[in-house]
């Protein structure tokens, strides 16, 4: 299994559910019911999604398999 199979499987978090798009190389961490609204880069390519009310109720993280990767 890739890692990154391996660790989007290990994210059980009540209510959460992840996806990782390939072609793009971007992970979507879902926390919460809604849409996100907005979104803030807290990082270089890392960003929390937000809702209509500002909470935050996922994570996008760009060129994740670049990050992840062993150098």
């Amino acid at each position: 299994m890739e890692p990154t199979a391996k660790l989007t499987k290990r994210l059980q978090i009540k209510g959460a559910y992840s996806h990782y798009d390939e072609e793009g190389d971007v992970l979507y961490i879902h926390l919460g019911e809604g849409e996100a609204m907005d979104s803030v880069e807290i990082e270089d390519d890392i960003f929390v999604d937000l809702n209509e009310n500002n909470k935050p109720i996922g994570l996008t993280i760009m060129n994740f398999k670049k990050k992840t990767s062993k150098k």
